[in-house]
Order: C-alpha cells, then structure tokens, then sequence
C-alpha cells in the first residue's frame, strides 16, 4: 500500500473491532428479519388455510340447505351461496355456479313442445321462489365475472321468470320456454336460442349482439331499443313483435315472419330479408331498408304507417 507508512496501526485496531461489531450487529438484524418473514409467511399461510376451511364449511351447510324440503330453506341456501362467492370469489365462485345450475336443472320442469294434454297439470306461470332466486344469483353480472363453466337452461320451463340485467352471455338456452319473461336490459351476447319460446318476453334495450334465435318464437315479445346486431332469426316468428328503435344491422331475418310488426325506426343496415313476411308491419322511419330488401319480402307486403 502506498499509503501505508501514514497508516497508525492502533487506529486500525480500534477501526477492526467497530467493523466487527458492526458486522455482528447488522447480521443479527438480518437473522431477525428472516425470522420475521419466515414468521409472517407463516401467519400468512395459517390464515388462507384457515379461511379456506371457514369456506368449506359454509359451502358444505349451504349445500345442506339446498336438500331440504322447505322452499324457503333452500332460498336461505341460496343466499348463503352467494355471500361466499361475494367473499371469496375466486374460490367459490365456479363451484357455485356449477351447484346452482344443477340446482335449476333439478327443480325447474321440463319445456313442453306440444300443448297439455288430457290429464296433465299445466305448467306454472312463473318459477318457484327457490329457482327464481337461484336464476338470479346465477345470472348477475357481478357473480359470472368470475365464473368460467358456460350457463346451460336449454329445454327448461322458466316462462315469467324475472331476468332482469342478467348476464346470460354464450349461454345454451336451445328450446327453453321464457314466454313472458322479463330479460329487460339482459346480455345475450352470442347466447344459443335456438327453437327458443319467448311469447311476450320483455326485451327492451337486452343485447343480441351474435346471438342465435333460429326458430325461435317471439311473438308479441317487447323488443324497443334491442340491439340484434349480426343476429340470426332464420325463420323466427316476430308476429306482433314491438321492434322500434332496434338495430338489425346485419341480422339474419332470411325467411322470418314479422307480420304486423313494429320496425319504427328500426335500423336494417344490411339486414337480410330474404323471404321475409312483413304484412301489415310499421316501417316508418325505419333506418337502412333499401330497395333491394323491399324487392326481396315483395313491396305488396308492407304497409308503411304514417
């Protein structure tokens, strides 16, 4: 060292013992701080652990309740499912949609295809309590935000079933019977309804958008503001059907039957009416309707209100 004739050697001893001390102080400390995070890691996971089982078991006597012969009961079961998922959604949520869809599958009956015969109960108007309440804990848009297993009501009995917002998005509802039913505001974004039943439903401002409604019958259903953008209606029945102010752009309209529709201001951009039955329905102001699809459903077979 070229320093070192100025070094003084007894400084340098007391400067050792400091550094000594020092490196003892501050691996104490770091023996300390790895204690404390071992220790927190622990806590940490002794919590999830512990939450977990609290889960479990408020799953498990929620599903007691839902094996129970009292409807309100199995409401309560209901309710308690969805507290847990609004608890802990990312552990109970799929789970309990899984529960609740067999839940409905198990309790709704079956659609009927053709009219009730000599001897047979007629089907109710509305759900019971318990599968209403399981179709609205099912269908919220908070609650499938985390779900990943695809809603399936297909050939079920839901008519008069309160939808109201829900979320039914990529849904199977082919041949479900929702005649009356109130899906105002409802997501049905690419939603399967073939063969479908929706006589009378409300739909007001509900989104089609891609959905597939081919023979579906909804006739006399409220459809004011819907949004059926690329919606395929292949041979649908929209008799009566209250259609004003709905976008149609692109939709598949090929062979349905809209007789005595209202289309007030509705937009056909590129809507394909080929085929189409439009006697006696209300096209004024309708937004899009060219010459070519007028030629396409016959001219002699609208009737423009104004």
């Amino acid at each position: 060292m070229l320093d070192a004739p100025y070094l003084d050697r007894s400084k340098l001893s007391d400067g050792s013992a400091a550094l000594v001390t020092g490196l003892r102080t501050a691996l104490v400390g770091l023996i300390a701080a790895l204690g404390a995070g071992v220790a927190l890691l622990y806590t940490a996971r002794t919590y999830r652990l512990t939450r977990r089982g609290q889960i479990t078991d408020r799953f498990t006597k929620a599903l007691e309740r839902l094996g129970s012969t009292d409807v309100y009961v199995r409401a309560g079961g209901i309710l308690a499912l969805e507290q847990i998922v609004q608890d802990a959604p990312e552990q109970a949520a799929t789970d309990a949609a899984r529960v609740l869809g067999h839940f409905i599958r198990e309790r709704a009956p079956r659609a009927r295809t053709e009219p009730t015969g000599p001897g047979e109960e007629p089907l109710p108007d509305q759900p019971d309590a318990d599968v209403q309440a399981a179709l609205t804990a099912l269908t919220r848009p908070g609650f499938r935000t985390y779900v990943n297993t695809s809603l399936n009501l297909s050939e079920l009995h839901l008519a008069g079933a309160d939808l109201h917002r829900a979320d039914l998005t990529e849904g199977g509802m082919e041949g479900v019977n929702l005649a009356g039913a109130n899906l105002s505001g409802a997501t049905l974004t690419a939603t399967h309804l073939v063969h479908a039943t929706l006589t009378g439903a409300i739909l007001d401002r509900s989104e089609l958008m891609w959905a597939v409604l081919d023979e579906a019958d909804l006739s006399g259903a409220w459809l004011v503001g819907a949004r059926l953008l690329e919606t395929s209606l292949w041979h649908a029945k929209l008799d009566g059907a209250r259609l004003r102010d709905a976008v149609l752009t692109h939709a598949s309209l090929e062979g349905a039957s809209l007789v005595k529709a209202d289309l007030h201001r509705a937009v056909l951009d590129g809507a394909d009416l080929t085929g189409a039955a439009l006697t006696g329905s209300n096209v004024h102001e309708a937004n899009g309707l060219t010459p070519q699809q007028m030629a396409s459903v016959g001219t002699d077979e609208i009737v423009f209100r104004w």
